[in-house]
């Protein structure tokens, strides 16, 4: 996110500041600055210019402050969470190796059981204990197969701050879209207004879908709560429901996933 301009700070003013608090710190310092004055300077005078006109303007004033929240909400999640991403990798790489020489676990064993249909042969060796059903990887697209190992902290924090930075990224995007405090860059934006609740929930559904293969449903809860903490922090007010709309759509396509293998499975019987 780009770093965000306090104008409470540029005037030297407090935030619940009156309106003729802010026009007489205003006309102080435009004295001092303006550019025809010994020490003056017109950087400084056009902020200033800038801040007077936001903080009186009570709308933008308002947009303002919720910018200012959002920037105070990603730094204290920023400073609070500081996760060596090297060494967290290794770690993971080094448990999906452990995890795979152990072999299938218990639950691989019992889906692919139900999944594929047994030879004779087959049928033969499970009917005098020596059946073992083959491996069978999930695939992408089907995430009611995946069997996250549990949750641990480590597993738990990259799933929130991922998540939470991908809100993030996309709060800033709809703020912008909607004309509050867009830079010159990005006003092409304005057009994607409409659209940007088809990207929260994209964003949400995504989130969702990486942090369930990591930390399984404890990672699903951790994604709902960043994007709770993103929305109620100065963030667009149709990122948080939108976002929770992705969620669940994951949760409809794991419920179904489950209910067409039982019926895969009671068929075969």
């Amino acid at each position: 996110m780009a770093e965000q301009i306090n104008y409470y700070e540029v005037l030297g003013v407090p935030r619940n500041a009156s309106q003729s608090e802010i026009r007489e710190a205003y006309r102080r310092l435009a004295k001092e600055r303006h550019p025809d004055r010994p020490g003056g300077s017109e950087v400084e005078f056009s902020r200033l210019q800038e801040a007077n006109a936001v903080l009186s303007d009570p709308n933008r004033r308002r947009q303002h402050d919720e910018a200012l929240d959002l920037a105070h909400a990603a730094d204290q999640l920023a400073s609070v969470i500081d996760v060596d991403w090297s060494k967290l990798e290794d770690e993971l790489s080094q448990k999906r190796r452990e995890r795979e020489s152990r072999g299938p676990t218990l639950g691989e064993r019992l889906r692919n059981r139900f999944r594929k249909e047994e030879t004779p042969d087959e049928a033969g060796d499970r009917g005098r204990g020596r059946y073992r059903a083959p491996v069978r990887e999930a695939r992408w697209y089907e995430p009611h197969a995946f069997d996250p190992e549990p949750v641990t902290w480590k597993t738990g924090a990259l799933s929130f701050l991922g998540a939470f930075l991908a809100f993030i990224v996309a709060g800033q995007l709809g703020l912008w879209s909607l004309g509050r405090g867009t830079p010159e860059f990005a006003t092409w934006l304005f057009a994607l207004a409409p659209f940007m609740p088809i990207a929260y929930s994209v964003v949400g559904l995504v989130a969702t879908y990486f942090a369930y293969r990591a930390a399984g449903w404890a990672g699903v809860a951790l994604v709902f709560v960043a994007a709770l903490v993103v929305g109620g922090s100065g963030g667009p007010g149709r990122l948080a429901p939108f976002a929770t709309l992705g969620i669940a759509l994951l949760l409809v396509a794991i419920y179904l996933g489950n209910r067409r293998t039982r019926a895969n499975w009671r068929n075969s019987r």
